[in-house]
C-alpha cells in the first residue's frame, strides 16, 4: 500500500490522524486545501489513498473526489464529515467514495477499512509490466479513464504485445475488481463445441450432459470475460 494522502483543514486534527497512521506504519503527507491536494495528487501513485474532509477553505470533498475520478484516478477516496453531514457523505459514494467516517469514530473506523483496501489491493494486482516511455503512459491513462465505467473496450495488437495484460489491469481498476477474470483463447475452441463453451448448453445437449453448464459469458454480468 503507497501513502495516505489526508486532507483536512484543522492543523489539530490533520495532526492528529497523521500520528495514528504513523503509529500503525502508514506513511502520510496532508494539505490543508484544494489546491495543496491537486499538487499531491498530481504526483499521486496508484496505490496510494485519500482521505479528505468535506469542508475545506477553497472547496469541498465531493469536487475534489469528482475531479480526480474526470481524470481518471480510481484511487480509493474516503470521506472525512461530522455527524451532521452523514447525508452529504453519502451523495459522496455515490460519485465514487469508497466510504466515509464520522470523525469522532476515526481512530475506531480507519484501520479496518484501510485494512480491506490493502487486501484487496493484494488479492487482485495484476502482474503487469510496466513502462516508462511515453506511449505506455497514455496507455496507463486510458486505462484509468475507461476502467471505472460499464464502457465496452476492443484492444488491438499483435501476438505477444500484451493485451491480455492490459486487460486484466482494467478489470483490477473496475468496480468488478472481486469478479472473476476470465480469458479466454478464441483460437482453442473447436468450430463445433464454442458456441456451448460460451453460451452454455443444457441437459442431453451437448455430449449428452447430464445438468445446465452456464458457459464462461453465462456469469458476465459479475465477471470480465476477455477472448
Amino acid at each position: 500500500m503507497g501513502r495516505i494522502i489526508v486532507i483536512e483543514d484543522n492543523p489539530v486534527f490533520a495532526g492528529y490522524v497523521c500520528g495514528l497512521l504513523e503509529s500503525k506504519g502508514f506513511q502520510s503527507v496532508s494539505s490543508s486545501t484544494c489546491n495543496g491536494a491537486r499538487k499531491l495528487f498530481s504526483k499521486m501513485r496508484e496505490d496510494d489513498i485519500v482521505l479528505a474532509d468535506l469542508r475545506l477553505p477553497d472547496g469541498d470533498g465531493i469536487a475534489l473526489l469528482e475531479e480526480l475520478r474526470r481524470q481518471g484516478m480510481n484511487n480509493p477516496y474516503i470521506v472525512m464529515t461530522d455527524y451532521d453531514e452523514v447525508p452529504t457523505a453519502v451523495r459522496s459514494m455515490k460519485s465514487g467514495a469508497e466510504d466515509y467516517i464520522p470523525k469522532p469514530l476515526i481512530e475506531a473506523n480507519l484501520f479496518p477499512l484501510l485494512k480491506t483496501l490493502q487486501k484487496r489491493t493484494e488479492r487482485h494486482d495484476t502482474p503487469i509490466y510496466e513502462r516508462q516511455s511515453a506511449a505506455f503512459r497514455e496507455i496507463d491513462r486510458r486505462i484509468r479513464l475507461v476502467a471505472p465505467t460499464n464502457m465496452n473496450v476492443l484492444i488491438l495488437g499483435e501476438s505477444g504485445t500484451g493485451k491480455e495484460h492490459i486487460a486484466g489491469k482494467i478489470h483490477a481498476r473496475s468496480k468488478r475488481a472481486g469478479k472473476p477474470f476470465v480469458a479466454v483463447d478464441c483460437g482453442l475452441l473447436s468450430k463445433e463445441l464454442a458456441a456451448s463453451a460460451l453460451f452454455g448448453h443444457e441437459k442431453g445437449g451437448v455430449q449428452e450432459s447430464r445438468k445446465q453448464e452456464a458457459g464462461l459469458l453465462g456469469g458476465s454480468r459479475r465477471r470480465h470475460v476477455v477472448p
